[in-house]
């Protein structure tokens, strides 16, 4: 399943930062996590990634290793070419309802 994952820092100082970095550099995803895409924040408050997870513990593994750095929003993705029939067959569902 897909996941658009957007964290913000939490009480940033130097040494919190210097440690994430050393942590992150060091770190490899959980089986059941990959980053489709990921991206730093060009402002400094945090990040965003595309990532695909095969269940919420793998959501929790990955994460869970930087609650002290930062807070995450994970919602659930679908692909633009999925969402829109969707989309669509829901607006004529309301317009089918008087």
């Amino acid at each position: 399943m897909l996941f658009a994952v957007h964290y913000t820092a939490r009480d940033v100082t130097e040494e919190k930062e210097k440690r994430s970095l050393n942590l992150f550099t060091n770190w490899k995803p959980p089986a059941g996590y990959e980053f489709k895409a990921h991206y730093a924040l060009a402002d400094g408050s945090g990040g965003l990634a595309i990532v695909e997870a095969n269940s919420p513990a793998a959501l929790l593994e990955a994460h869970a290793p930087w609650g002290p750095f930062f807070e995450f929003r994970s919602v659930p993705a679908v692909e633009i070419d999925k969402a829109v029939p969707i989309f669509q067959r829901v607006n004529a569902w309301r317009d089918s309802v008087k």
